[in-house]
């Protein structure tokens, strides 16, 4: 689903031909790659809630796992200054302190430590450009500069302009059972508009199943249906996922009735969705999508979805 605001585009009709080609291209790229997964923490409960999913898709990829944390500018401003130095000091004590304790949780997964300093976002990018990141994966009940990068003033940004896919573990989600389990992603929600942008999902929500052998559930959200056309919705959602995709399950098609963000929220409740993807349209594409970001589609799933979110840029 595309984040807009007000009028939602009319879903295009089984014969459009900008469908069809963007259907042909998927199946014609349908290769994903996990093989460099960069992971912002700052250290917190939010990271041990994310960092699971990440070693996962890393044991299944043969990938690396980069760990980013960002070091604020060492100023204070509700401390005398001559007190900074000794509030470093223990900050990199912390720093190093973690930085053990997850050697020992990954070491049998490569792995990569990264300080660098400044901008949240900043860095992240230049990281993401650097090393090919393949997977952004952000946990966001962070105690300083992840919230902030989701949450705040760099949150469009970090989705609308990263040139990789981002999973984001929100603030509703709780490891269900254990945190190793946590990662066990058997039931899949794909919402598509059936627009260029989000059809470029599909091949992501095809191989995760195919990969974690769960069931694929494909969405399309209808606010004002014409007559006939949720018929004709429900068989065009039929052909998003190509015959001989290889899926172990056939994927369950829905059509609802209503506005995107409450159809993709309430079916992931429904069908007790353990991820949810989302093909978005990046800031070039749509300028008002990162000005109205707060109140876009994508950032309401994000923030209330109560299983992780994963985003792809077109």
């Amino acid at each position: 689903m595309n984040p807009t605001k007000g009028n939602e585009r009319r879903n295009p009709a089984p014969d459009s031909e900008q469908w069809r080609h963007a259907v042909n291209t998927l199946q014609a790229n349908g290769q994903v790659h996990f093989q460099k997964i960069l992971v912002a923490t700052d250290f917190s409960p939010a990271t041990q809630l994310a960092l699971p999913y990440a070693v996962e898709l890393a044991r299944r990829s043969g990938g690396k796992i980069f760990l980013v944390h960002v070091i604020s500018p060492g100023i204070y401003p509700m401390v005398p200054p001559e007190e900074w130095a000794s509030l470093e000091q223990e900050e990199a004590e912390f720093r190093k302190k973690e930085q053990d304790r997850l050697d020992l949780e990954l070491q049998d997964i490569p792995h990569e430590f990264l300080f660098p300093s400044g901008d949240v976002w900043e860095c992240l990018s230049q990281i993401i450009e650097t090393e090919h990141i393949d997977l952004l994966v952000l946990g966001t009940h962070g105690r300083s500069g992840i919230k902030k990068a989701v949450f705040g003033s760099v949150a469009e940004r970090v989705f609308l302009q990263a040139t990789c896919p981002v999973l984001t573990v929100g603030p509703r989600v709780s490891f269900r059972e254990t945190p190793s389990s946590a990662a066990n992603l058997n039931r899949i929600l794909y919402a598509t508009d059936f627009t260029p942008e989000s059809l470029g999902a599909a091949r992501y929500a095809t191989y995760l199943a195919r990969e974690y052998h769960a069931g694929l559930f494909l969405l399309n959200s209808i606010q004002k249906a014409e007559p006939g056309q949720v018929n004709s919705t429900y068989e065009t959602l039929r052909d998003v996922v190509p015959f001989g995709a290889g899926l172990p399950i056939s994927p369950k098609c829905t059509v609802e009735r209503g506005a995107p963000a409450e159809s993709i929220l309430g079916v992931s409740l429904r069908e007790n969705a353990d991820l949810i993807v989302l093909g978005i349209r990046g800031a070039k594409a749509n300028a008002a999508a990162a000005t109205h970001f707060t109140s876009s589609i994508t950032y309401r799933v994000v923030t209330q979805a109560e299983c992780p979110v994963l985003t792809i840029r077109s």
